[in-house]
């Protein structure tokens, strides 16, 4: 985290009544998409509480030597110039494959017109560029890490 992304963060801290838990779990910094506009709009939304889901490729956690994300985990959602927006926790962490995501799942990461179509073809679009980027095919088999998280600050 850069320093003003971690300040962000003291201030949650020093505010919350789970203070010294946040203080204890996992904290990462972290821009949700792949493109500025993206960023940006996700970022707005999930500080509005309307996202309140987000996927990605298992393996991009192995590509990137991650460990895969757990409940209590907290993360300064940042814009597109990596400012912090908010801090939201993770509620729920769990794996399943592409084809396999719901619109109920869909319907929570809150973006686009909210239907399951517009998901599917957002994020098909987006796993095959992270899919290229590693080095590795996409198949709506590809396995997901599906999380679901609440805004807790500010």
């Amino acid at each position: 985290m850069t320093p003003a992304q971690w300040r962000f963060f003291q201030r949650y801290c020093d505010i919350s009544e789970a203070n010294a838990p946040a203080r204890q779990c996992r904290v990462i910094a972290e821009a949700f998409g792949d493109t500025p506009e993206l960023i940006d709009e996700c970022a707005r939304l999930i500080n509005a509480g309307i996202k309140r889901a987000s996927c990605g490729l298992k393996a991009s956690y192995s590509a990137a030597n991650e460990p895969l994300p757990t409940v209590g985990q907290l993360t300064v959602v940042l814009d597109s110039l990596d400012a912090p927006v908010c801090i939201v926790t993770l509620t729920s962490a769990t794996i399943c494959r592409f084809d396999e995501v719901t619109p109920a799942f869909a319907a929570l990461e809150g973006e686009g017109d909210g239907s399951y179509g517009w998901w599917h073809r957002e994020h098909v679009r987006f796993f095959q560029h992270e899919a290229a980027r590693l080095g590795v095919e996409f198949t709506e088999s590809c396995e997901l890490v599906l999380e679901r998280f609440e805004k807790v600050f500010p």
